[in-house]
């Protein structure tokens, strides 16, 4: 998970820690040892130093009580965890996971000041052991890619497809067989997206600690109260994985979460188009053919320069300023070197002439296509808030999060593509494929061609809006 400040929310705070007290380089910091794992509430950290667990001491357990499988368990203090620095260490995870067929998986990284992001610490866990990979130290983790990209094997993950991109990064494949819990348990309840922490506490009953948020992942050594938190960010999972999966099964959804899952294997989702990324590019929407074809290269230009600095490209050229360029059509140094918030070297605006000279050559029939600027006429207004008031509805009797089922994006085009009457789309529709076109599309269809009614369903009822026969 990100350690930036605007990264991602998936615990109740931004998945960034601060630092906590550290230990003397190259030790790790006194404290209890292994204990004796227990598969059904908490996951072991690997000592990964010779020691016999037989021999080592453990907490006496306490009952813990647990709703949602009945009876109760045994659940052991966390012993203390241990990085895991070497390619010995390494195998012995990546064989042990093998053995298993499934791991949790994530990673702490860092990407704020950097050009691109720079993992810290993998982690990786069954249902019997935890395990924490020194990734500064140079040692050699593609055993651990290769498990994520390995169809035999399932990768859990909790909103992960930012940790899955640095796979791709770096293997050059997308994963395969992928379970993102954050994703199975918005398909069997109405909230979407849960972060880890009230997913553990709703369904597990397990507190999770929150208190590096702004940790600073690249520093050494890490502290206990660190590697813990990076612990918990995988022992849990495994468990809550099973869980959910009884729960897709017991509602016959096992099949909604495959189709959604089978998205991460798409190494589209990885790869972003050059219009896709300037579309994040702020200012650049009002911008005609030929401009945006200079910004796309003044884009391109920052990328890679970006890379070869190990900086963030925005800090090459901030946004505005690609955006005032390619708008102005400016081509001089001295043109450029004016406006303010401009810090190139000589030589690095000499390449930026460059490149301006080069875009400009660029022949109408490659300029990228301006976005239309088209408003929503008032029917499709209304129509648009009408479909979303009835999405809504449905997925809270179905038990389903709105907010994976459907987006303003997707029921816009819906809106669109149906003209008044009989007539269908045209198109391939989200709304209209796959389990979404199974649970929603007819009754979507009928209430755009006028087939349907809606009234207020009973107060008593999950459902707060019905949907019938017009007549």
């Amino acid at each position: 998970m990100a350690s930036d400040s605007a990264g991602r929310a998936q615990r109740d705070a931004p998945r960034t820690r601060p630092s906590g007290n550290s230990s003397p380089p190259g030790t790790q910091p006194a404290g209890l040892r292994l204990v004796a794992p227990c598969a059904a509430t908490s996951s072991r950290c690997d000592l990964a130093n010779g020691r016999d667990p037989s021999t080592m001491l453990a907490r006496p357990s306490r009952r813990l009580r647990c709703p949602l499988e009945g009876g109760s368990v045994s659940r052991k203090k966390s012993a203390q965890p241990v990085l895991m620095t070497t390619a010995d260490q390494v195998a012995e995870l990546a064989d042990h996971v093998r053995q298993h067929r499934q791991f949790a998986f994530d990673t702490e990284f860092v990407m704020e000041d950097v050009a691109a992001a720079e993992v810290c610490l993998i982690q990786v866990a069954t249902e019997e052991r935890v395990f924490l990979v020194d990734a500064l130290t140079g040692v050699d983790v593609s055993p651990i890619w290769e498990l994520v990209v390995d169809p035999q094997i399932e990768t859990i993950v909790h909103a992960g497809q930012e940790d899955l991109a640095i796979c791709v990064q770096a293997v050059g494949k997308p994963p395969r067989n992928v379970f993102d819990v954050q994703i199975a348990a918005g398909l069997v309840s109405a909230e979407y997206p849960l972060s880890l922490a009230k997913l553990a506490q709703s369904l597990i009953h397990v507190r999770l600690h929150k208190t590096q948020t702004l940790t600073d992942w690249r520093r050494r050594p890490l502290s206990v109260e660190q590697l813990r938190y990076a612990e918990e960010d995988v022992s849990h999972l495994p468990r809550i994985r099973r869980l959910l999966g009884k729960r897709l099964d017991k509602h016959g959804r096992v099949e909604w979460a495959n189709e959604e899952h089978r998205r991460f294997e798409d190494i589209r989702l990885y790869r972003q188009s050059d219009s896709q990324r300037l579309g994040r590019v702020k200012g650049v929407g009002s911008l005609n053919g030929k401009q945006l074809a200079v910004a796309t290269e003044l884009m391109i230009w920052r990328e890679d320069m970006a890379r070869r600095l190990n900086r963030p490209a925005r800090t090459i050229l901030k946004d505005h300023l690609l955006s005032e360029i390619a708008r102005t059509g400016l081509s001089h140094p001295e043109q450029i070197g004016s406006l303010r918030g401009i810090n190139l070297s000589r030589r690095h605006m000499v390449e930026l002439c460059e490149v301006l000279e080069q875009a400009a050559q660029i022949p109408p029939e490659r300029w990228p296509e301006p976005k239309s600027g088209r408003l929503e006429t008032p029917r499709e207004t209304v129509l648009t808030t009408l479909v979303t008031a009835v999405l809504r509805s449905e997925a809270r009797r179905l038990n389903v999060a709105y907010g994976l089922a459907a987006s303003k994006r997707h029921i816009q085009e819906l809106v669109r593509a149906c003209p008044a009457g009989d007539a269908k789309p045209n198109r391939p529709l989200a709304l209209l494929g796959g389990w979404r076109g199974e649970v929603f599309g007819e009754l979507l269809l009928a209430l755009l061609q006028g087939r349907s009614a809606i009234r207020v369903g009973d107060p008593a009822s999950d459902a707060i809006l019905q949907v019938g026969d017009g007549r």
